[in-house]
């Protein structure tokens, strides 16, 4: 995926007759993006289309960094899963321990998927049953949930989250502000 936008990236720079900004990292954030956006088994294939899209349609046709009306690694997503929603949606593997976490709504695509297609998972009833369980927070903190490879690790956000605030990327100030007012409009607004 984040080779597929660099050369993207590079090739439609080069034909529009632009300066190539390969190093600016943009490209390499887009490519990550996407690809943490995608469910863990989907066929390699499936990322490289996705990233030629969100490189050349939602990025560079409309003037590049900066210029493009909607994030690349978003619609190139969008476009995967409106081209193949079967392969976006039918490969997603039950979580580490087993468990199913009641966090992720009935209306999200994991449980959906398990539900029309319950497999090894067991009667729809059952799969049901499960999902309205309460999951155990550590299941929840170290990734033991359904979902997309990047959404579903707590402790492996954080880590991101720390690194970006010590490399100097995300201001520590935005997320004080951020994560407090989502505390206080919780107590506030219960």
């Amino acid at each position: 995926s984040i080779i597929t936008c660099i050369v993207c990236e590079a090739v439609m720079q080069r034909m529009l007759g632009k300066k190539i900004t390969i190093t600016d990292g943009s490209a390499v954030l887009t490519g990550l993006l996407l690809a943490f956006n995608l469910p863990p088994g989907v066929p390699l294939w499936l990322p490289v289309v996705g990233s030629a899209f969100a490189i050349i349609f939602a990025k560079q046709l409309f003037g590049g960094l900066g210029y493009n009306f909607i994030n690349p690694a978003l619609a190139g997503r969008a476009f995967l899963m409106a081209s193949w929603p079967s392969a976006m949606t039918k490969e997603w593997f039950a979580p580490a321990g087993g468990t199913l976490s009641g966090i992720d709504g009935i209306t999200s695509a994991t449980p959906l998927t398990l539900l029309k297609n319950p497999g090894n998972y067991g009667t729809p009833e059952l799969i049901i049953e499960r999902l309205n369980d309460i999951p155990a927070i550590k299941n929840l903190f170290f990734g033991k949930i359904g979902g997309c490879i990047g959404e579903t690790s707590a402790l492996l956000l954080l880590i991101g989250g720390l690194f970006l605030i010590i490399i100097g990327i995300v201001d520590y100030r935005i997320v004080a502000g951020y994560l407090g007012s989502f505390v206080l409009l919780a107590f506030v607004l219960p």
